[in-house]
């Protein structure tokens, strides 16, 4: 057959530019790759190998490979000389002689014959792998942290669009992605917590999150406020003629209301005994029967209790039913007392002297050391404690700016004025603490603010101020004005 000189050149070009492709993808691998002949003799290294051994291509194109582990150059057995050898793909850990490991794959190259005509090594930094692997983990974590922000900010912002939650606090915002969570599902939960923590609004903030919201009512029923002989009637309703004194047409009783949404039974260790019994067998029938009825009504009704006593003990000691316990607590949830988180302090503080401020028309601010105090008071009566001192200033006192002079002597919290020492000790110690969140022209506005309050509530006279402070009598009616000290 006769090959013209055209085809003969299209073939060659066709074969140069493979090897340009072939050499172009060696000479750019990451990884390190070394080229012998079947006598383990370098015949082509790429820059790659070079920058990982640290070696001149001189002293590896041209070189045997069992030379080179003479010389030091590689510690162990070459991985290159085991794969001529037992011609198959061999893996394993060299270390060269800069005290680096690396990986070598090793890959024989068959001819004619099945005979080994080339080994093709693979070489990689294995410290270069451990921190790409560190950086992957890394990522990951940044990614989930990202994550876990946005959620957290998405958390926030629900927090802020509610009138009933104020959190602040990791512990709060822990508490609150839970409920996020719970509204999802209809799992009876255990609200456990001191007086005042706000068991009734985070019940009430599963229920409005929940698909029940729109399907079914919110029923709140404080089990301590019910005469005993009266509980079954309102628990589960009655018929009409049940007993004397009952509604001609009957009632409907907690249960039934709440059926399709929400019953909230707070206060659920004041459940009498007798009661107990019939309340689990609710919760295991998902049926009630009415007072002096015959026919079962079907329920489907989602139970949260919730209590600030120890149920654990009084199952213990026989005083709440073990069985009822275990239906109700299938997934507990504590809150934390106000003391324990005193980031939300201030912020509730605030909170609510601004609503009791709208409320009664008024215009009063905490002072620095009233807010220090507070937040440093252990708050027996947690949040509701809190919401009622609030409203109490708010009302009774007479100075635009509230002190702690003006806190009820009960908290015995009362810093007298004369005490000089103890007043600058509190104010260095708030501005300490402030420092760490708002910046210098904002913490001297505080300072500003506080000089010129306490000198005008000593002597009643803006121009008795001016003297005192070494300024106009103009400035003080403005500094006055500015900080709301006076209309």
């Amino acid at each position: 057959m006769k090959v013209s000189r055209e085809f003969f050149s299209s073939e060659m070009e066709k074969l140069h530019k493979r090897y340009r492709e072939l050499d172009l993808a060696l000479e750019n691998s990451y990884d390190g790759i070394m080229i012998c002949n079947n006598k383990g003799i370098g015949l082509r290294v790429n820059p790659a190998l070079l920058r990982v051994t640290g070696l001149e291509e001189n002293q590896l194109v041209g070189s045997n490979i069992a030379e080179l582990q003479q010389k030091g150059i590689v510690a162990y057995e070459p991985i290159t000389i085991r794969a001529l050898q037992e011609q198959s793909v061999i893996t394993g850990m060299q270390k060269i002689w800069t005290g680096k490991k690396v990986t070598v794959t090793g890959v024989p190259v068959f001819g004619e014959g099945k005979k080994v005509i080339r080994v093709i090594s693979n070489v990689r930094d294995v410290e270069a792998l451990s921190q790409i692997q560190h950086q992957d983990k890394l990522n990951r974590v940044w990614e989930l942290s990202k994550r876990y922000s946005l959620e957290l900010a998405t958390l926030k912002k629900e927090l802020e669009k509610s009138d009933h939650i104020i959190a602040c606090s990791p512990e709060m915002l822990t508490v609150m992605e839970s409920v996020m969570h719970l509204a999802a599902s209809d799992v009876n939960v255990m609200i456990l917590g001191e007086s005042g923590v706000g068991k009734d609004i985070i019940a009430r903030l599963i229920h409005d999150n929940s698909r029940r919201n729109k399907c079914g009512k919110y029923i709140k029923v404080n089990c301590g406020a019910i005469p005993y002989e009266l509980m079954e009637s309102e628990f589960f309703g009655y018929e009409r003629g049940a007993f004397t004194g009952a509604r001609q047409e009957g009632k409907r009783g907690f249960f039934e209301l709440a059926n399709g949404g929400t019953i909230f039974l707070d206060e659920i260790a004041d459940l009498p005994l007798g009661l107990q019994v019939k309340l689990l067998r609710v919760l295991e029938d998902r049926e009630i029967i009415r007072v002096g009825g015959e026919n079962a009504i079907r329920l489907d009704v989602r139970v949260i209790a919730a209590t600030n006593k120890n149920l654990e003990a009084m199952v213990a000691e026989g005083s709440f039913r073990e069985d009822l316990y275990y239906r109700l607590n299938v997934v507990p949830m504590t809150l934390p007392p106000l003391r324990e988180r005193p980031e939300d302090i201030v912020a509730l503080l605030e909170h609510f002297l601004e609503h009791f401020n709208e409320k009664y028309g008024t215009n009063k601010s905490f002072s620095v050391e009233a807010l220090y105090l507070l937040k440093k008071y252990s708050w027996p009566g947690n949040v509701r404690e809190l919401i009622n001192l609030v409203e109490r200033l708010v009302i009774t006192c007479k100075s635009p700016v509230i002190l702690p002079e003006h806190f009820p002597r009960s908290m015995n919290i009362y810093t007298p004025e004369s005490d000089s020492t103890t007043s600058l000790l509190i104010e260095y110690r708030y501005l300490r603490e402030q420092l760490k969140k708002k910046n210098m022209k904002e913490i001297l506005e505080e300072i500003e603010r506080k000089i010129v309050l306490l000198a005008f509530k000593e002597h009643r006279s803006s121009r008795k101020v001016g003297e005192i402070l070494g300024v106009s009598h103009a400035t003080v009616i403005n500094k006055l004005r500015k900080h709301g000290i006076i209309d």
